[in-house]
């Protein structure tokens, strides 16, 4: 009942090492700003042990900063002092340096820099770090001092042809697919994910929420079990030592479904004594008072208790919807509704659609039928059926129709009518971090779809938040009666990012320009008449009739110049069913059927028709 395939074996890579004695065992990179959001603090802590049989020598910590091309940020280096270690002790030594005015991380803006930390003449370790800060203001969800929405999906590791394994460059391409539908946030559902993974995620720039390697589902009555206690503490400490000195890690998740006994209370207490940079969730907790965590969170709210959720006077926090819009077959409805009230208050975080991928698996023991399985499709017991494929994107990333309004929903530049007529359109920054005269655009109008008109649009450079009234040269348009006209906009990349190439669009919009709809109106033609038959009637006119049928009210015929355009049955029909899904299976199609909705019969009250006049237009 985990929503995902039971396989077994050994997923990711395996590294055995030899280390010196005395070394660097572990250590931790925080990042603090100051009150302008502008100089920084660079804090290390590390942890030197001396696994050796005999007391070591006194030595230095060395640790030093490099920026993104690799050379020393000047002044921006610091040593401590190591003290001689008798064998098998460890100490604890830590450096803090000032860092004036850095690059700073965020997903829009993912700047990163390395550090180098290591005893003087051994072998140094590193890592990469990002300049931010992560707070919780009010009910407001922060980065840098600026709000921020989270708008994302939840990712399983999952492959067809290779099951939880996933490469590097199949990472890669998840996130490439993530960044283009215009996503800034993935949560790692739901365990502690490849540590490749939030490398990455470093490197392009994607807000984590990084979920703990807990979940119970049926069987919540665990986190109460006092033998689980150290489990559950166990693989949540496992999660944040692991994870905690990646930038893009923004939210520390103890799990999922696994009810809210006092084990996860146990869980929560030891990450908050290893890092209380970040913000801690657990939607089992629940929200309100009775929430020890940092967010209150739920899954699949409606839009009017997500609404309620905002303005409530009880609630104290940010409210998340950690997983929202479930993607399944032909669902992720109200996408845009619930966008829209995410972006109206302020104490709304945004949320993650369940979920990003079909998890779905090759079968390919017989040749001659390969398919993509789901669960059952080896035969396998338990198993969840096809409760795995509910994705933005097939097992393969191939995008489904989800991905095209995940991307045009999420898109972080917004268009509104000013006086669309005049060409005049509101434009605004939705970004947190990133102005829009980086990115370029075009204008199109259309008749009927036909385009007639294009030219460039330039952007202005609208500061993030800020929106402005741009005027288009979109001249005086000569609108033919009944053609309908819009104005269609597209903003695309100027240049190259690392998960798109140039001319990739990232938003777009139609307005549609006021004008006549009314098309042109026919001369004198000869009256129509009304012929009626056992079988129904028949309205004439001049080259055309139309047939209806007494039996069934169906328009029956449809004829121009003596030829029937529709064919026998061919008529409006009304139907009030459609096939089911794995969804309506187990929810509602009993009741459909119960009711009869498959089964429906029309019946014929009246049908009538009458001349009311011969006025010939």
């Amino acid at each position: 009942d985990m929503d995902m395939w039971r396989l077994s074996g050994i997923f990711r890579n395996v590294t055995l090492w030899s280390s010196p004695e005395l070394r660097v065992r572990d250590f931790s990179v925080v990042t603090d700003l100051d009150q302008g959001y502008r100089d920084a603090a660079l804090n290390v802590s590390t942890k030197v042990i001396n696994s050796g049989s005999a007391k070591s020598a006194a030595t230095e910590l060395v640790v030093q900063l490099y920026d993104s091309k690799g050379d020393v940020v000047p002044g921006c280096g610091a040593t401590a002092q190591v003290d001689a270690l008798p064998a098998g002790e460890e100490a604890a030594v830590d450096v803090s340096i000032h860092v004036p005015d850095p690059r700073k991380w965020t997903a829009e803006t993912p700047e990163l820099y390395t550090v180098v930390i290591g005893l003087k003449g051994g072998a140094p370790v590193s890592a990469r770090v990002g300049f931010r800060k992560v707070e919780i203001k009010g009910r407001v969800f922060m980065v840098n001092g600026v709000p921020v929405k989270l708008k994302g999906v939840n990712r399983h590791e999952n492959w067809p042809d290779t099951g939880h394994t996933v490469s590097k460059e199949r990472m890669i391409r998840d996130i490439e697919l993530i960044k283009q539908a215009n996503c800034n946030h993935v949560r790692t559902s739901h365990y502690s994910n490849d540590p490749q993974w939030y490398e990455l995620c470093d490197e392009y720039g994607l807000y984590l929420v990084a979920e703990a390697n807990v979940e119970c589902h049926g069987a919540g009555v665990l986190s109460s079990t006092p033998m689980y206690e150290k489990a559950f503490v166990d693989r949540n400490v496992a999660n944040v030592t692991n994870f905690r000195n990646h930038p893009s890690v923004v939210i520390w998740s103890l799990g999922n479904e696994s009810a809210k006994g006092p084990n996860l209370h146990a869980a929560l207490k030891a990450v908050k004594e290893i890092d209380v940079t970040r913000p801690t969730h657990y939607e089992g907790f629940g929200v309100g008072s009775q929430n020890p965590a940092d967010i209150d969170s739920r899954m699949y709210a409606s839009i009017g208790d997500t609404r309620g959720s905002a303005l409530s006077k009880d609630l104290t926090k940010p409210f998340y919807q950690c997983e929202y819009a479930h993607a399944m077959f032909n669902s992720m409805g109200s996408l845009g509704d619930y966008n829209d009230v995410f972006d109206e208050y302020p104490a709304l975080m945004g949320g993650a659609i369940w979920e990003w991928v079909d998890q779905g698996i090759w079968n390919r023991r017989d040749p001659a039928r390969q398919f993509i399985a789901y669960g059952g499709g080896f035969g396998e017991v338990p198993n969840d059926f096809y409760f795995i494929h509910k994705g933005v994107v097939d097992s393969n990333r191939q995008p489904k129709p989800h991905f095209a309004e995940v991307k045009r929903v999420y898109q972080w530049i917004g268009f509104a009518s000013e006086d669309v007529g005049a060409g005049k359109v509101r434009i605004r920054n939705r970004y947190a971090f990133i102005s829009l005269g980086r990115f370029t655009g075009k204008w199109t109008v259309t008749e009927d779809g036909r385009p007639v008109r294009e030219g460039a649009l330039v952007l202005p450079d609208l500061a993030p938040g800020a929106e402005q009234v741009v005027t288009l040269p979109v001249g005086a348009i000569r609108q033919v009666p009944g053609a309908i006209y819009h104005l269609n906009l597209s903003v695309s990349l100027a240049k190259d990012e690392s998960w798109a190439k140039a001319g990739h669009e990232i938003a777009n919009a139609q307005l549609e320009i006021p004008g006549s709809l009314e098309g042109p109106v026919a001369g004198k033609v000869k009256p129509l008449a009304v012929v009626k038959s056992g079988r129904g009637f028949v309205i004439q006119g001049e080259g055309f009739s139309a047939a209806f049928d007494n039996a069934t009210g169906n328009l029956t015929g449809l004829s121009r110049d003596g030829s029937n355009i529709l064919l026998p049955g061919g008529g409006p029909t009304l139907h009030l069913w459609r096939a089911q899904h794995q969804k309506d299976d187990g929810w509602a199609a009993s009741v459909w059927h119960q009711i009869g909705l498959d089964s429906l019969k029309t019946e014929v009250l009246s049908l009538t028709a009458s001349q009311v006049g011969t006025d010939r237009r």
